[in-house]
């Protein structure tokens, strides 16, 4: 099994639900700077409440309980971003 992190410090940990991996929080936020203005970014708090009310599915793991998303979880999220963005433009 390849073990080897990809640049966006993509986590091997299995989720329940299949092999999804998991994606720390600052990797989330740069992820998600391209489908937001400069402006209106969300920070990282706003994205620990997207997991905490399960706009995003996410966990705490470790002794300083870092928080980090699932990898499916944050691919749905962008394709509605995406679609979002392109029913406003149209």
């Amino acid at each position: 099994m390849n073990t080897q992190m990809t640049q966006t410090s993509l986590l091997p940990f299995p989720s329940p639900r299949s092999n999804d991996r998991l994606i720390k929080l600052r990797d989330v936020e740069h992820i998600l700077e391209e489908y937001f203005h400069r402006d209106s970014r969300p920070s990282r708090s706003t994205i620990i409440g997207w997991i905490e009310d399960g706009t995003l599915n996410g966990t705490q793991l470790g002794r300083g309980r870092n928080y980090y998303v699932y990898e499916l979880s944050l691919d749905s999220f962008k394709t509605k971003l995406a679609a979002q963005n392109y029913e406003m433009a149209a």
